[in-house]
């Protein structure tokens, strides 16, 4: 499902405030302070003479409608299969994805809205599918990774009782603010209800601290929601989701 057009608009709003208070360039600051370079399917490179990326910021500076002309290049790119809705590379349980760091003997931890059901993913109704889908992954990591010590997470979606529940109660507590990461989709999910539909009400704290914002050093303090970074043993996410040794 495509993003609103106003899920754009309030990324161009930030960009150009951080462009007044630090004298960036506007079109610097919305490669550097928006997820629209990734909005738009392009890679992690950020090269700002992506051929894609010259046209959009062409239409930012030809149109007298900013955001009518980024939600244009984006919604005829999104119609083409040319923005997917999550990483395709890894496999997923359904809401969830894992990456393994052998270095670290570590699995970091991806969520991504795969529910179809009509109601939020992270709603009472689906809760127990949620962690069925958690036991299936970790399942498999046991046998996968056998050599796995630590679970690893960031996101935003920390903050939520409704997730941390998914997971055992010490991942949750271990919770520690990071630094925002502007350039990915995720921290700006949390202006989305789960049918992709714009939260008005976290939009507008975030405008109303925006518009108040004089240290652009301080500008993670507009965001309602901080991106959380989360650790645990493996082993007691194995006890939560009563996975014992493989046979």
């Amino acid at each position: 499902m495509p993003y609103p057009q106003a899920f754009l608009e309030i990324q161009l709003t930030f960009a150009r405030k951080m462009a007044e208070l630090t004298g960036t360039p506007y079109q610097e600051s919305v490669l550097r302070n928006t997820a629209l370079y990734r909005i738009l399917g392009l890679d992690w490179s950020l090269d700002p003479l992506n051929p894609v990326w010259q046209q959009f910021i062409n239409a930012l500076q030809d149109s007298d409608s900013e955001s009518d002309a980024a939600y244009g290049i984006y919604r005829d790119r999104y119609t083409k299969g040319l923005v997917p809705d999550y990483d395709t590379s890894r496999p997923h349980w359904g809401c969830f994805a894992y990456e393994y760091h052998p270095d670290a003997k570590a699995i970091r931890l991806h969520f991504a809205n795969l529910d179809t059901s009509g109601y939020g993913p992270l709603s009472h109704q689906r809760k127990e599918y949620r962690i069925a889908e958690l036991r299936s992954l970790f399942s498999h990591v046991k046998v996968e990774h056998a050599d796995a010590e630590r679970v690893l997470g960031g996101t935003w979606l920390y903050n939520r009782a409704e997730y941390r529940r998914l997971f055992p109660p010490v991942y949750g507590e271990s919770a520690r603010v990071d630094h925002p990461h502007l350039i990915a989709r995720g921290l700006w999910g949390q202006f989305l209800r789960h049918d992709n539909s714009m939260n008005e009400e976290i939009t507008a704290r975030f405008l109303a601290r925006l518009s108040e914002l004089r240290d652009p050093q301080a500008y993670a303090n507009c965001f309602p929601y901080q991106s959380l970074l989360t650790e645990a043993s493996i082993q007691s996410f194995y006890e939560f989701y009563g996975i014992s040794e493989p046979q």
